[in-house]
C-alpha cells in the first residue's frame, strides 16, 4: 500500500494542515469504534542522527491507555530479556527508569497479565526519572507509589532481590526540621531566604551527586536506561525537568537537583535531558484535555526550553502513548 510522502499529503490524510508539524511522527490512532486507522508520513530524527523517530499512539480513553501500556511494559521487558547479542549470548540485565503520575498507573496491572510470569525478574532493574525530596513514607514519593502498585509484591515473592531497586534518597530530616527551613525559604527576609535556600540546594546536590555515582557505578561512566517510562505534566515539564527552570539546558550531569519546583512539593531530584534522551527505549504517557496545547508545542519544535518535554527522545524507540482528548491540538 501507498503511504502520504509530502506534508500535504498528511494535510489531506489528516483532514487538517498542520504545517508545525513538519511530518516528523508516524501515527497510529485508534478510534473509538476500535478500528486503526495509519497513515504514514515522512519522518526523520528530531534530535541527532542515531535518534528514533517519534510515534504517536492515540487511545479513545486513559483507562484504555493505561491497559494497554501495562501489557506493552510485560511484552517490553521480555523482549529485552530474551534479545540476543552479536556474540550469542542474552543480556544479563535490563534497566528500567519509572516515574509517577499517570505513567506509573500501568505498574498496577502488570502482574494481571499472564505473561508476566514468565519475566525474570531477577535481571531488571529500577531507576526513576525524578523523585520528591520528601521523607520515605511521605506518599507524594514516586518510589513509595511504584513500590504500592508492583515492585513490594515482586519483592515478597522472591521475585526481584531488593538490591535491583535503585531509590533516590528520601529526606532524613525531622518534620519540624524540614518545617522551619521551608518557612524560611519563604522568609521577607532576602539573606533567611538565601541562607535557606542554600541548605536545600546542598542537600539536593548531594542527592543527585549519589545517584549519579550509583548510576556510573552500575550502568558504566555513560549510562544507558534500556526504558524509560515518563509522563508529561500540563505545563509541558517532564521528569522534573520544568519551564522557567535552568535544570532542563544541564549537559554535564547525569542528574540535578530541582529547587523552587513550580509543583509540589518543592524539592526533587531529576535525571538530566541528555540522559533522558540516550535511552534506548522511551515511552511517554500523556492524557488529558489540559495538556494538549503542551502537546502540541512538544511536537513544534525540538529543544524549547519553555516545554521541556521537546528534548525527550530515545535511540532505538520513541512512542508517545495519549488520548483524543489530548490531542486536539496538533
Amino acid at each position: 500500500s501507498s503511504f502520504p510522502t509530502s506534508c500535504d499529503a498528511e494535510a489531506h490524510a489528516r483532514g487538517v494542515i498542520k504545517r508545525h508539524m513538519r511530518c516528523r511522527t508516524m501515527w497510529i490512532v485508534l478510534s473509538t469504534d476500535n478500528t486503526i486507522h495509519i497513515a504514514k508520513y515522512d519522518t526523520y530524527p528530531i534530535q541527532g542522527p542515531y535518534m528514533a523517530t517519534r510515534k504517536l499512539i492515540v487511545y479513545p480513553n486513559k483507562d484504555l491507555m493505561i491497559q494497554a501500556g501495562a501489557q506493552r511494559f510485560v511484552l517490553a521487558l521480555l523482549d529485552l530479556l530474551a534479545e540476543r547479542l552479536p556474540d550469542g549470548t542474552h543480556r544479563t540485565r535490563v534497566d528500567v527508569a519509572l516515574s509517577g503520575g499517570s505513567a506509573a498507573q500501568p505498574l498496577g496491572l502488570v502482574l494481571n497479565d499472564p505473561l508476566a510470569d514468565a519475566i525474570d525478574w531477577s535481571r531488571v532493574h529500577f531507576w526513576w526519572s525524578d523523585e520528591r525530596f520528601v521523607p520515605a513514607y511521605d506518599t507524594d514519593r514516586n518510589a513509595l507509589e511504584a513500590r504500592r502498585l508492583l515492585l513490594d509484591q515482586l519483592v515478597a515473592d522472591g521475585k526481584l532481590p531488593e538490591s535491583n531497586i535503585h531509590e533516590m534518597a528520601a529526606d532524613t530530616r525531622s518534620a519540624d526540621d524540614i518545617a522551619d527551613v521551608m518557612d524560611q525559604a519563604d522568609n521577607d527576609d532576602a539573606s533567611v531566604r538565601a541562607a535557606a535556600d542554600a541548605a536545600n540546594d546542598a542537600l539536593l546536590d548531594d542527592v543527585a551527586s549519589d545517584y549519579e555515582r550509583e548510576l556510573v557505578n552500575e550502568l558504566g561512566p555513560e549510562p544507558v536506561i534500556d526504558l524509560m517510562i515518563l509522563g508529561m505534566g500540563p505545563d509541558g515539564h517532564y521528569a522534573s525537568l520544568f519551564p522557567g527552570h535552568d535544570e532542563v539546558k544541564v549537559t554535564d550531569r547525569l542528574t540535578v537537583g530541582v529547587n523552587h519546583s513550580p509543583k509540589m512539593p518543592p524539592l526533587r531530584v531529576s535525571l538530566t535531558a541528555p540522559l533522558i534522551a540516550r535511552s534506548r527505549h522511551t515511552w511517554f504517557f500523556a492524557a488529558g484535555a489540559g495538556k494538549a496545547e503542551s502537546l502540541a508545542h512538544v511536537f513544534e519544535q525540538p529543544n524549547k526550553p519553555d516545554y521541556p518535554s521537546s528534548y525527550a527522545n530515545g535511540v532505538d524507540e520513541f512512542i508517545w502513548f495519549s488520548t483524543e482528548e489530548t490531542v486536539t491540538e496538533l
